[in-house]
């Protein structure tokens, strides 16, 4: 279940980084919107503070990959692994940091949905969370460990909550992803979709998303957390297929939505209750 969660908060960092920094679709976060214009700090602050929380959230994603690779190869009684365990939490604390910064400038500055940021983008300051909190927990105590319990715990409450929320915002027919479907449709399948079908089609999935948040949480159901992982790594590539390839930073700053329900998964096959 760790070793996934670290793959998913690494890739996550990738898609930060692509995002805010180096892609050709590079924009600024709410961090900067919130600085500049309702803080009205000057314009080249907020974007410097805006690039260097992208940038050490990158940096972060390599130093939590190459910490737990180090891990893995140390004996744990190592005077060593206890400094890489402090460089590996605190890079990970960073992560979970800036991604929730990231969404309380959301919720100040969205036009629609503010009050759902924090829901939404749940599982992208969780991950990195629950590892900061859990890190060095080996693999022989996953089964057994208080705090692998109470990390299951925080993602499973992360997961049902970003669904939720999504499951809300389609059932609703947010715009946006009725573009996502119609664009993917014109660049792929061609099948014609209209924008009522579309909606009509959201409205099932917000039901869905819904019904699956409310199991994963209340009955603990594996077949709610493998539907997650599905559909939460196709939503986020979703954006590569109605955007083209350019907007890969869009699905991988996304990839928690199915990796994090996919760590769930992981460990309630492997511990079965």
């Amino acid at each position: 279940m760790f070793v996934c969660l670290r793959v998913v908060v690494v890739v996550q960092c990738v898609g930060v980084g692509g995002r805010y920094l180096f892609s050709s679709l590079e924009t600024e976060s709410d961090v900067y919107g919130w600085l500049y214009f309702d803080c009205h700090w000057p314009e080249a602050l907020a974007q410097s503070i805006d690039n260097v929380g992208a940038l050490m959230t990158l940096v972060a994603g390599g130093v939590f990959g190459l910490a737990g690779w180090l891990m893995w190869k140390m004996p744990s009684d190592s005077r060593w692994f206890n400094v890489v365990r402090r460089f590996d939490q605190a890079a990970a604390g960073w992560v979970a940091l800036w991604m929730l910064l990231i969404a309380a400038a959301h919720m100040m500055r969205a036009a629609v949905f503010a009050e759902l940021s924090f829901p939404e983008h749940a599982v992208r300051y969780v991950a990195p969370m629950t590892l900061a909190i859990c890190g060095g927990v080996g693999a022989a105590s996953c089964s057994s460990s208080k705090r692998t319990r109470f990390a299951v715990l925080m993602l499973t409450v992360a997961a049902a909550f970003t669904f939720a929320a999504h499951g809300y915002k389609a059932y609703a027919c947010y715009a946006p992803f009725t573009d996502l479907i119609l664009l993917s449709d014109m660049q792929w399948t061609d099948i014609g979709f209209t924008q009522t079908t579309v909606e009509n089609m959201l409205v099932v999935i917000g039901v869905v998303d819904i019904l699956v948040a409310v199991a994963l949480l209340v009955l603990r159901s594996r077949v709610a957390a493998f539907y997650m992982v599905v559909w939460g790594l196709v939503t986020a590539a979703s954006r590569m297929t109605a955007l083209g390839i350019e907007a890969w930073p869009e699905t991988l700053i996304r990839i928690a939505n199915g990796g994090v329900p996919l760590a769930i998964f992981i460990h309630w096959t492997l511990n079965r209750r």
